[in-house]
């Protein structure tokens, strides 16, 4: 479903977003869980375009609900993975995979739906993709140490993954998980706050179209603090019911 010009919701994908943005390449932002690739693919076929034309994947972090999808994904499209180094590890050939900074990382025992996935690129700070309109890669620790966030500059959308939310209505912050700093977080709201973006699509929900930024302003001018673990949990099964919505869906309802 295309949400702006050029930038498409992937449907049918349940929990987590997947976004297909179209420049003089392809690129998908996040992966989404491990049944997506087939779903993604036949997507891209439906507006026209090949599986082959997908130049990135672009990871928002290193949560398996976000990125359980990318493997399959890379072998389909021959895709390359952008992922900020700190939420990789380092493998001894001298490349780096992803790495989930939870239970599943710390055990290093990898579940069959979720293989060890390489990273082609690092997405650092500032860094611009050219081949996607000059879409600008902006870290935000604090949900995890290498979230990142992608801003279309041209189009003035910002893809958040879980480092905002929206209803499509009103924005929300993240819930903390294993990796989370209150501190970096709360500074790189702040961050995102300074900048200027029309569209906002996260990780979960439904975008918001129109305004963005100033909600943004307004969210943290109301509810300046992020939530502490207490009052994070106690409104987890209302976020994970959100969460769990039609990823077909672009309503403002």
């Amino acid at each position: 479903m295309e949400i702006v010009p050029g930038v498409h919701l992937v449907p049918g994908i349940p929990w987590s977003r997947v976004y297909l943005v179209e420049g003089k390449r392809l690129a998908l932002v996040d992966a989404g869980p491990p049944w997506s690739a087939g779903r993604v693919e036949k997507y891209v076929r439906r507006i026209g375009r090949r599986p082959e034309d997908v130049a990135y994947i672009l990871v928002t972090h290193s949560h398996p609900d976000h990125i359980s999808g990318a493997r399959r994904l890379i072998e389909r499209t021959g895709a390359s993975l952008v992922a900020h180094p700190m939420d990789t590890e380092s493998t001894p050939n001298g490349g780096s995979h992803l790495s989930f900074k939870g239970p599943l990382g710390r055990s290093r025992a990898w579940l069959p739906f979720l293989p060890p996935t390489p990273v082609g690129q690092a997405a650092e700070e500032g860094t611009l993709l050219p081949a996607l309109d000059d879409l600008r890669i902006v870290h935000t620790p604090g949900h995890t140490p290498g979230s990142v966030c992608y801003l279309l500059e041209d189009r003035h959308v910002l893809f958040t993954g879980d480092t905002l939310f929206s209803d499509g209505r009103k924005l929300s912050r993240s819930v903390p998980w294993p990796g989370y700093n209150r501190s970096d977080y709360r500074h790189s709201l702040a961050a995102l706050a300074d900048m200027e973006f029309d569209v906002l699509c996260g990780g979960h929900g439904s975008p918001m179209i129109g305004g963005a930024s100033d909600k943004l302003r307004e969210l943290l001018t109301s509810d300046p603090e992020p939530p502490t673990w207490g009052q994070a949990f106690s409104r987890l099964p209302k976020r994970l019911l959100s969460a769990a919505g039609s990823g077909g869906s672009n309503s403002r309802s």
